[in-house]
């Protein structure tokens, strides 16, 4: 497992364009510290941010990007970058936190192959408590919008995602979840918070039916999902209908048909994807 997600850093690594650094460089260097753990972790504060309250969207990255170098975790995947994009902010003006997770630890401490896991059973790990303490203290000292708190993660970070929404019922008003699992026995509790689910039908190192169970137990709590086989189908941004149809669906689902794990900088790119969660409040 630790040798799929290094050949995929090596990969992608040798693909950072000038733009790219530019928007890195926009995110200030802190660390955050709770009991004996510290992480560090990249900040982006929007230039407007005394005009009004703002929305706050936490990123969290994948296995491949833990360490210390407070760099990893934005290089890659537009997970964090897309947010801070010109573009992005003249729309969407938002704080976005980026925090990185130890050489050696979990955002969720659980096999990456299991298909699902109890949640009650498995403590909040150290790392991931502090993450949550960060966006507090965050809170406290910048005029961030308690109703627009926004989650996002891929594979190690997709876990991690499912795991913050099941631990905090009342804090997020949107996920956008990339090639993880979660706990179906949950899925009640967390129906009504506004989710985007992401996997790839052939991913090896995290089982497709880990979202599949979650989708699933959802949708067996009532509740109805969309499901979009490809967002960055043509057919989209041609249909204003279909895109209503997607901007007020509150449970999406994208099975992307032929492809692996790494799914997500096409779907981070996607400003339909973005539009949507940027729709969502908390209720």
């Amino acid at each position: 497992m630790r040798i799929l997600f290094t050949v995929i850093l090596l990969f992608f690594g040798n693909f950072i364009t000038a733009q790219e650094m530019e928007l890195m460089n926009k995110f200030e260097f802190y660390e955050h510290t709770l009991d004996t753990t510290t992480i560090p972790y990249r900040l982006f504060t929007p230039e407007n941010k005394e005009d009004a309250k703002l929305p706050l969207v936490i990123a969290l990255h994948g296995a491949g990007e833990r360490g210390s170098n407070n760099q990893l975790q934005i290089e890659f995947h537009r997970l964090g970058t897309v947010w801070v994009d010109s573009v992005n902010q003249k729309e969407h003006p938002c704080f976005v936190v980026a925090p990185q997770c130890p050489e050696n630890q979990k955002w969720v401490d659980i096999d990456w192959g299991s298909e699902k896991y109890d949640f009650h059973n498995t403590p909040i790990s150290n790392e991931l408590a502090t993450v949550s303490n960060l966006v507090d203290s965050l809170i406290s000292q910048y005029p961030i919008d308690k109703n627009r708190i926004y989650v996002t993660g891929l594979s190690m970070g997709g876990f991690a995602s499912w795991y913050l929404l099941m631990n905090n019922l009342n804090r997020f008003a949107a996920a956008i979840i990339f090639s993880g699992s979660g706990d179906p026995e949950m899925a009640c509790d967390i129906k009504n918070i506004p989710i985007w689910n992401f996997h790839g039908d052939l991913d090896k190192a995290v089982p497709v039916n880990g979202s599949r169970n979650m989708i699933k137990a959802i949708s067996d709590c009532g509740e109805d999902i969309l499901l979009i086989s490809d967002p960055n189908n043509k057919s989209f941004s041609d249909s204003e209908f279909k895109i209503n149809r997607v901007l007020s669906s509150t449970h999406l689902y994208t099975e992307y048909k032929g492809k692996g794990h790494v799914i997500w900088k096409e779907s981070y790119n996607n400003r339909l994807v973005r539009e949507w969660m940027f729709s969502k409040t908390l209720k």
